[in-house]
Formats: structure tokens, C-alpha cells, sequence
């Protein structure tokens, strides 16, 4: 009998995180961390209470992890610097890492963000491979994020994918203009990626694009296919719902 992967989720009480809870079901073996409690845990899960800020504490919820799925900080694009993100995106983010470190994890998935590359206004697909482009402080720290986890995968043996994560809001069935540059991922196609990103072997670094498949596609989607083999089901490329 094949034993499940054992996957820290941080930030879990959030979008992304009841997201993937959702629709993973019982894929996994679910350890959810966040600073807000989460009751409604199925057999499947359990839950941490977990201050990103707190090193040890940290550690002690990476422990008997395979994969940590960090998706705490401040996702606000009008963070202040000094208020959260230092706290949450800076220190919370070395401590992810240095948490997986200790504790042997086999990787860390990081959820970048768009806004690592928002300076390239869509006018075409962006590559994972062009220089990082943020337009405020929060993209800078997403920009940081990415970096440690090249550091933490050529110096420790970690194995770190960053996904720059659109707006997990597309509906196939909305009212979208498929000659509209898109940023945006559907919730399935959101927990399909990270489910890659998990599960994909013998890959020890890689950033890639969190996006569905559009017909003006912010980022490049086939990089991530590529990598992990992501394959969306949604999107401005296929026809409306």
C-alpha cells in the first residue's frame, strides 16, 4: 500500500488554501497551518496553529512533512512594508525554507505571485526565465521569495518550485474577452498546478507561471507544462461555459 505524501499547507484558512483543500479531497495527508482556526477538518486533516514569524514553531509543524505548500504572507499589492511584510513575506518566507531545512522536507512549493513580473503589462506571453520585473514593494518581496528558494535548492539539497500565482477567480462561464491579456487561473486549474508541483519528480528548482490557458496568456503557461505537466482546463482558449 502506497503511503500518502504528508504536505504542510500554510495559510491554509485562505482563498488558495481552501482552494486546494477542495479539490485534492484526500490525495494527501493534510497538515494545515494558519493563525486562524480551522474546524471543519476532514479525516485527512489535521491542524497546526502556526505564527509564520515563529522559527521554532515553524520547524515543529514542517516535522514528518514531505512537502510544505507555503502560501502565508500579505497578498496585498498595497502592503505596507514595515506593517506586514517584513513580518509575513520576509521573515515568514525565510522561515518556510529554513523550516523545510531542519526538518528534512523534501521540497518547498512557494507561491510567488504575478506581480514578480507585473512591469511586462502583458503585452506579451512572459517566460519564467526573464528578468524579474515587479511594480511595488510586495512584487519585491515575492522577487525574494523566488531568490531564497534558488539559494535553499543550490545549497541545501532543497527542492524549491515557485509558482507565480495569478488571480485563482476565472470562470469559464464569466463574462471574460478572449482578446483581453489574462492573469487569471480557475480554482481547479489552481489545485491541478500545485498538484504538479507536488508530485512532479526529480526536479529540484523551477519558477513557473500560475495562469489557466489563454489566448492572451500574461505569462507563458507552456513553461509550466513543460515542467510539471500541467495540462488547464480553463481559459480564454477554450470556449465559454
Amino acid at each position: 500500500m502506497t503511503t500518502k505524501p504528508h504536505v504542510l499547507i500554510t495559510g491554509a484558512a485562505g482563498l488558495v488554501g481552501g482552494i486546494l483543500r477542495q479539490h485534492w479531497g484526500d490525495r494527501y495527508a493534510l497538515r494545515l497551518a494558519d493563525i486562524q482556526p480551522i474546524s471543519d477538518l476532514a479525516s485527512h486533516e489535521e491542524f497546526v496553529a502556526l505564527d509564520i514569524r515563529d522559527l521554532d514553531a515553524f520547524t515543529e509543524a514542517c516535522r514528518d512533512i514531505d512537502v510544505v505548500v507555503h502560501l502565508a504572507a500579505d497578498r496585498s499589492p498595497s502592503a505596507d512594508f514595515y506593517e506586514t511584510l517584513i513580518d509575513l513575506n520576509l521573515i515568514g518566507c525565510y522561515n518556510g525554507f529554513e523550516a523545510a531545512r531542519r526538518s528534512g522536507c523534501r521540497r518547498v512549493v512557494f507561491a510567488s505571485s504575478i506581480n514578480a513580473v507585473l512591469g511586462y503589462r502583458g503585452d506579451q506571453a512572459v517566460s519564467w526565465d526573464v528578468p524579474v520585473f515587479p511594480q511595488n514593494v510586495y512584487g519585491a518581496t515575492k522577487c525574494f521569495g523566488e531568490a531564497l528558494g534558488r539559494v535553499y535548492a543550490d545549497q541545501h539539497d532543497l527542492s524549491c518550485i515557485s509558482v507565480r500565482l495569478g488571480s485563482p477567480r476565472f470562470d469559464q462561464s464569466g463574462d471574460w474577452n478572449p482578446e483581453k491579456p489574462s492573469h487569471e487561473i480557475s480554482p481547479r486549474d489552481t489545485a491541478q498546478l500545485f498538484a504538479c508541483c507536488v508530485d512532479v519528480e526529480d526536479l529540484e528548482w523551477a519558477v513557473v507561471p500560475g495562469i489557466s490557458r489563454h489566448k492572451k496568456g500574461w505569462q507563458d503557461v507552456e513553461d509550466a507544462c513543460r515542467a510539471l505537466g500541467y495540462q488547464p482546463q480553463d481559459g480564454t482558449a477554450f470556449p465559454r461555459a
